[in-house]
């Protein structure tokens, strides 16, 4: 399965502290990743996807629905650094779940300490996302369709200290 990863308009500045990130896409979902929604009160970042090179996390608790459009935000953690250090890309997606199509709205740069660094709009257009790919994967998490099967955590931070199981 090919899964297509859309890249915020700043992809030089992310190419410096994420080399592979912005040219790689997840390929495979993490094992066991994916079942039915469930009403677990409190579940915030769950991982959902991986790569090589990249671990994806979606903030359960951040999703947002309004008729038929919804809000996600989505971490993109290179496997590559060093722990402790916190180094990641917060995507916030809007979603218009019966269209299918999906879009950037703002993305939000995180320093090695954890503070946010930079964010900023990523004003990309909306687009239809390909079955089976990273985007429609954060369509259906969004949308009410799947939810992850891994452990919760309340922060990136939290997840990359617990070694990013």
């Amino acid at each position: 399965m090919i899964i297509a990863i859309r890249t915020a308009p700043f992809a030089l500045a992310l190419l410096t502290a994420f080399p592979a990130v912005a040219q790689e896409a997840p390929t495979t979902p993490a094992e066991g990743s994916v079942t039915a929604p469930s009403t677990e009160p409190g579940v915030q970042w769950r991982l959902f996807s991986q790569s090589d090179t990249s671990s994806y996390l979606v903030d359960m608790s951040s999703i947002t629905r309004t008729g038929d459009v919804a809000t996600a935000r989505v971490a993109r953690v290179s496997k590559r650094l060093a722990p402790g250090d916190y180094r990641h890309v917060v995507d916030q997606f809007g979603i218009r779940c019966g269209a299918g199509e999906t879009r950037v709205e703002t993305s939000a740069d995180v320093a090695e300490d954890g503070e946010t660094a930079d964010s900023y709009a990523a004003d990309e257009p909306w687009s239809r996302a390909a079955p089976n790919s990273f985007d429609a994967s954060v369509r259906d998490l969004a949308c009410g369709e799947v939810e992850p099967n891994r452990p919760p955590f309340d922060t990136i931070r939290a997840w990359i200290d617990a070694g990013r199981p």
